[in-house]
């Protein structure tokens, strides 16, 4: 655990506003908001949905 922690270089004051900066002039359309949060959906929620489901079947099929 230690070992990561001294790889990681922390950021100066000055860095931490310059991103904050460039974050609020980012603008971002609809679309691409919505395709963000679709393929989000897409690569997170369903592979965990259907691990937990296969999960649950298996479970169930044990105590059947």
């Amino acid at each position: 655990m230690f070992f990561f922690s001294k790889r990681l270089k922390k950021s100066t004051k000055e860095e931490d506003q310059a991103f904050r900066d460039r974050m609020q002039e980012e603008k971002v359309s609809l679309k691409d908001g919505l395709a963000m949060v679709l393929s989000a959906y897409v690569t997170l929620v369903l592979p965990c949905l259907l691990i937990l489901l296969g999960l649950a079947a298996v479970v169930f099929l044990l105590l059947m």
